[in-house]
């Protein structure tokens, strides 16, 4: 092995990646990892879905579980795709034969070394990259729209819920056109991400994204800051300055907390979105730019029209097309997804990845999370900092958590779209580990929703926040 084995680069990687593993823990830890990587992960969950999959698509890079290598590795090695095994240590022989006879790029060992996993993952995507590549000789399908959402969005953003899914959908629909976009959503949803998602997604890509945060400036720094100025044109103006519209030009402008813009400045915003010019301060010419604004806010804006607060005409321009990114108690579904994200980020390169005791992930359900994401990754942050030998219990997050712990006896039984904290009791003489406690509370929650929607398993997912297809797996 190279000398760097144990550091690799830690470029994103952007690789298109095929996951095939049945252990839903790995499986997890894994996403989170090569999606760190702003990988694009698709999970196969059958070996008949197999053939469709190279067949309609092109993959940089495979990862999979061993007892799947008779099926996957004739498929991968028929369009040189690289595949990299993750063995069992009674099924080590057989990947390391599959490597030594060139069926198999690499292997790994049973619980998987993340650095090892990136070193190898970076060694197959250079491998793949002077490979030609090719598809199987089968009739090629469309991959289904949600899958292509969700790999597209997931270096960004971080979701799977029903909420999450549709804004996906609803920033693909905006991203090609020039419309500009107002993005509604409580403090701490990620509205700058959703807004970086759109231009990421768009022809502008290539060029800047620039963001400014409007609630930060004074009237007269702001109005400086987005169209510039000329020298001379106030105190301190001590030479010519281009605006944020020009440092945008051929790309894209965020302007968050657009509530906040004075009313004089409104006037000017609307007159650059409407003219595709700006005119710096105090000077007598303008000044063309090509620039898509993307605004954002988190306050009310019919309040602030009929307090005459915010421009009805600015209103009307900034809406073309409105998006709401949904409150983290709205798709409490994702919390393990981003929780496990948070931790993978914060975990040390030398250091197995940072985990949650059961107490620690029992109080985040019940959170009402009013800071929504960000307040999750603070909290995350703080229990990392005061957690011992890399364990974050309930006594290591905000006093705020501490005291949501339930009590003796609940005063009322919890709603269908709360977390309940079941009570699974095992056999006499038996005892269960914390995976398997784990899943049997999941599988009763989805036998008590799936009971009170009537077995309608759409109404059930979307109450579960996650998609109908991972309801059925997860039933299966």
């Amino acid at each position: 092995m190279p000398d760097d084995a144990n550091n690799p680069n830690t470029t994103a990687l952007n690789a298109r990646i095929l996951l095939f593993e049945t252990d839903e823990g790995l499986a997890e830890i894994l996403k989170h990892l090569l999606r760190n990587q702003s990988c694009r992960v698709l999970e196969c969950a059958s070996r008949e879905e197999l053939p469709e999959l190279f067949a309609s698509r092109e993959w940089d890079a495979v990862f999979c579980d061993q007892q799947f290598a008779d099926a996957l590795l004739p498929l991968a090695n028929s369009v040189q795709v690289p595949v990299i095994l993750i063995a069992g240590y009674d099924e080590i022989g057989d990947a390391r034969k599959a490597v030594a006879e060139q069926r198999a790029f690499a292997w790994l060992s049973k619980p998987v070394p993340s650095q090892q996993a990136l070193k190898y993952l970076q060694d197959a995507v250079q491998w793949r990259a002077s490979h030609p590549r090719s598809v199987a000789a089968a009739p090629v399908t469309k991959a289904p729209e949600d899958d292509t959402q969700l790999q597209r969005h997931y270096s960004l953003m971080i979701g799977e819920s029903a909420p999450m899914q549709e804004l996906y959908r609803q920033i693909d629909r905006v991203a090609e056109s020039e419309m500009t976009v107002l993005i509604l959503g409580e403090s701490g949803t990620g509205k700058e991400l959703v807004a970086k998602a759109i231009h990421a997604a768009s022809g502008r890509a290539g060029r800047a994204f620039v963001p400014v945060n409007c609630a930060s400036l004074s009237e007269n720094l702001l109005e400086s800051e987005l169209f510039g100025h000329v020298k001379g044109a106030f105190t301190g103006a001590v030479r010519n300055k281009d605006g944020l519209f020009v440092a945008a030009d051929g790309g894209t402008l965020f302007l968050d907390e657009i509530g906040s813009v004075p009313l004089p400045t409104q006037l000017a915003l609307l007159r650059a979105l409407q003219e595709h010019e700006v005119r710096p301060v105090g000077a007598v010419q303008s000044i063309p730019v090509n620039v898509r604004v993307v605004a954002a806010t988190n306050e009310n804006l019919d309040q602030l029209l009929s307090e005459g607060r915010l421009r009805q005409d600015l209103y009307y321009r900034l809406s073309a097309f409105t998006l709401k990114v949904p409150p983290l108690r709205e798709r409490i579904g994702d919390l393990p997804l981003l929780a496990d994200a948070f931790l993978n980020r914060l975990s040390p390169s030398e250091d197995p990845t940072l985990q949650l005791a059961e107490d620690a992930r029992m109080a985040l359900a019940r959170h009402p999370w009013p800071g929504n994401v960000r307040e999750l990754a603070h909290a995350l942050e703080r229990g990392a900092t005061l957690c011992e030998g890399g364990m974050i219990r309930l006594v290591d997050l905000p006093p705020e958590f501490q005291n949501a712990a339930p009590t003796a006896k609940p005063k009322a039984e919890p709603t269908s779209t709360a977390i309940p904290t079941p009570r699974i009791v095992a056999p006499a003489g038996h005892s269960l580990t914390l995976k398997a406690y784990l899943k049997q509370c999941e599988q009763q929650y989805i036998q008590k929703v799936l009971e009170e929607q009537g077995d309608d398993k759409e109404k059930a997912a979307k109450i579960l926040g996650v998609s109908v297809a991972t309801l059925y797996r997860k039933l299966t």
